[in-house]
């Protein structure tokens, strides 16, 4: 019998194996095989269109392997083709430009002699209307500058780009010699311009070349909000390849994140800017015929909208001035203040990281012997924090870095150096209702107080504050006829103590303000509002279901109208699937009501009081931007500050007097008017900074003047 032989494997001599095993597996695989390979892999629709532009573009001969791929006879890997789909997609780009260029059309002009500019500038003397764009090298309109003009000259039908300042060795004219030509036509008001997002342009055009624009008549961006305000982008490209079919790439997906002074091709730039005026124009036209169909939509974009984008132009511009020294100071005082109550919670919970969810919420479990659901602070914390004092020292804590973060230490840093002022940036239809939002690195709008300290006043001027006094709740008193409400108001009560007054059985004259009872019954009124559920409303109020539910019968049979509208408006949503909001002024379309979801019952009521209040302040705004420059050409220098939720911000001089305050008050209260209920507003005045204000009277009086 042979003898048993022992064979022992070496796994370290058996990895050159098995790496020889690969390299001839994949040297014996053609590249039709890798392809067939990696199809068959799991791949998103992403995943799919990569493979097949890379397959392509390798067959085209426009693409080979990775070189050390091909040195180290590896396989083709899926990580090695989205490397090569970088590269494809730069040849992609560069293909696309150079054929905008060379199928430039006949009407794109690129002018870059004094001629050429002659001759189009004839042309448009004969124009009553034209479309503007400004290319340049940023978004910031303060820090950066235009580098070429787009003009649409619109009966010719001619798009002209004419280059500025571009990082070219073409040839192109001087930017102030065009701006000098350009002034005149810009700033006609007899010209009718149209822009997209002509806010920006007119910002731009102000700030870099000193160019007052005149004569707006349409922006295609608000125009879109009017016909679908559930527009997924209002991007010019975007809109222009969904509505009108026009295959349009974006600047992005062109240049990347360059300026566009960088584009040194000036024809590959006049094939990309002419064609912004071209479909500007088209886009223009396609909704113009469908505003027609609905005369009153156009009628308040028209009257409103419009005149609004100059509006918010002039706001953004006046800007709030920091003191630098006292935000220099707060933010050491602050950040110190911060890091002793770190380390004081840190030592109490035992040195964990007290920013690290995880680690905390152990610990707080411990501390209040009960499981949470997380650490959130409005949901979870906060109710806790009174019976907890270490929890109100760590929403303490966080509250104050939060404040540091974001603004103290933030805020005096986007000062902009060419004004040395703080610019807010408003979306005009920020909600889908019409509502206005703030956004960018500065949102006037969610300014906690602690941070309103660091801005004052300019030098002899003082920031006057003027609300509307219970905006939404005269509006829903006014759309639903509701006479318990309407009463209140006409008699100067506060409609939430009435209605407290009453479910409570309480003399209006021992509810507060502040009360619980008052609060009680306005997120009662609002239930009505926002459609809140009685579990909801229970939860905000921390009262049981039952209670919500008893409370909001009460409250409803005080208001029988307002709870008839609301159920009225869940009928019509149901039906139509939109709302109206004011004088059929606009639509909310809430397209999933005729499906017969939930949600959008919710929401009708509030959609058409907060939709009013917006039209309201936007109409206001409009208002009150004409009779302060009526007021400047006096020689008084009045202007508009900020808008924040219901209140307007005006930057007036510090011996305003009381003719002046009644003017604006006037503003406020009778530029839009409501059905049954007059408006109110209430002033401030706020003397050094913006935190600390006073009343009219007290106002008078530091000064050392007379109250009539």
């Amino acid at each position: 019998m042979a003898p048993k032989i022992k064979l022992t494997l070496n796994i370290e001599d058996a990895t050159p194996l098995t790496n020889a095993v690969k390299r001839k597996k994949a040297s014996n695989e053609t590249l039709a095989e890798a392809w067939q390979r990696l199809a068959s892999l799991k791949n998103n629709t992403t995943d799919q269109r990569m493979l097949a532009e890379v397959k392509a573009a390798m067959e085209e001969g426009k693409i080979g392997r990775e070189a050390d791929a091909v040195a180290g006879n590896k396989r083709l890997s899926k990580a090695e083709v989205k490397r090569l789909w970088v590269q494809v997609k730069e040849i992609r780009k560069l293909e696309i430009l150079e054929e905008m260029a060379a199928n430039m059309p006949d009407n794109y002009w690129l002018i870059q002699t004094v001629e050429r500019l002659d001759e189009f500038l004839a042309i448009i003397d004969n124009e009553q209307m034209l479309v503007f764009d400004v290319e340049t090298t940023g978004v910031n309109v303060y820090r950066d500058y235009l580098v070429g003009h787009v003009i649409s000259a619109v009966d010719a039908n001619l798009h002209a780009y004419i280059p500025v300042r571009h990082i070219t060795e073409e040839v192109q004219l001087d930017a102030e010699y065009v701006a000098r030509r350009l002034k005149p036509y810009y700033e006609n008001g007899a010209i009718k311009k149209v822009a997209h997002n002509a806010g920006y342009d007119i910002a731009i055009l102000k700030n870099d070349l000193n160019i007052d624009l005149k004569g707006l008549y349409f922006d295609t961006m608000p125009a879109m909000t009017m016909l679908n305000e559930n527009e997924p982008s209002y991007a010019l490209k975007k809109l222009v390849e969904k509505y009108l079919n026009i295959p349009s790439l974006t600047y992005g997906e062109l240049f990347g994140k360059n300026g566009f002074e960088t584009v040194s091709d000036l024809r590959v730039a006049t094939a990309y800017a002419a064609k912004d005026g071209d479909v500007t124009l088209k886009l223009m036209r396609f909704q113009q015929k469908h505003l027609e169909r609905f005369p009153s939509i156009y009628k308040y974009f028209m009257e409103v909208e419009m005149p609004f984008v100059e509006t918010l132009v002039e706001t953004e511009a006046t800007g709030f001035v920091i003191d630098q020294a006292y935000a220099a100071q707060y933010a050491d005082k602050l950040a110190a203040e911060i890091e002793d109550l770190r380390a004081e919670l840190t030592e109490t919970f035992g040195g964990i990281n007290i920013n690290s969810p995880a680690q905390l919420k152990p610990k707080l479990e411990e501390l209040t012997g009960q499981k949470l659901e997380s650490i959130d602070a409005k949901k979870v914390l906060k109710p806790l924090a009174p019976k907890y004092p270490l929890i109100k020292s760590y929403l303490k804590y966080k509250a104050d870095a939060k404040l540091y973060g974001t603004y103290i230490s933030k805020l005096p840093s986007l000062v902009e150096p060419k004004t040395g002022r703080l610019h807010p940036s408003y979306k005009a239809n920020g909600a889908a209702t019409g509502r206005l939002s703030s956004s960018g690195g500065f949102n006037a709008q969610n300014l906690p107080p602690e941070a309103r300290e660091i801005i004052v006043a300019p030098e002899d001027k003082v920031i006057v504050g003027l609300d509307f006094g219970n905006q939404e709740g005269r509006i829903a008193a006014a759309k639903a006829n509701e006479e318990f409400l309407l009463k209140a108001f006409r008699e100067g009560r506060d409609p939430y103590i009435a209605l407290a007054s009453i479910a409570y059985n309480i003399p209006e004259s021992e509810i507060s303000k502040d009360s619980k009872e008052r609060k009680r019954a306005k997120t009662g009124f609002l239930a009505y509002i926002y459609g809140t559920g009685d579990r909801t409303m229970g939860e905000q109020l921390g009262i049981t279901t039952k209670e919500a539910n008893e409370l909001k019968a009460t409250l409803g049979a005080q208001m029988p109208n307002l709870a008839s509208w609301t159920a009225d408006n869940k009928t019509f949503v149901k039906r139509h699937g939109f709302v109206w909001i004011g004088d059929n002024a606009r639509k909310r379309r809430l397209p999933d009501a005729l499906k017969g979801e939930y949600r959008p019952l919710l929401q009708c009521s509030n959609a058409r009081v907060q939709g009013e209040a917006a039209i309201q302040t936007k109409v206001t705004m409009n208002k009150m931007s004409e009779v302060l420059a009526e007021l400047r050409a006096k020689g008084r220098d009045f202007r508009p500050l900020a808008t924040v939720h219901d209140e307007l911000l005006v930057e007036a001089p510090a011996d305003i007097t009381e003719e002046e305050r009644d003017i604006l008050v006037d503003v406020m209260t009778q530029s839009y008017l409501l059905e049954g209920v007059d408006n109110e507003s209430d002033v401030e005045i706020y003397t050094e900074r913006w935190g600390d204000a006073v009343r009219w009277d007290e106002f008078v009086k530091e000064r050392g003047g007379n109250i009539d």
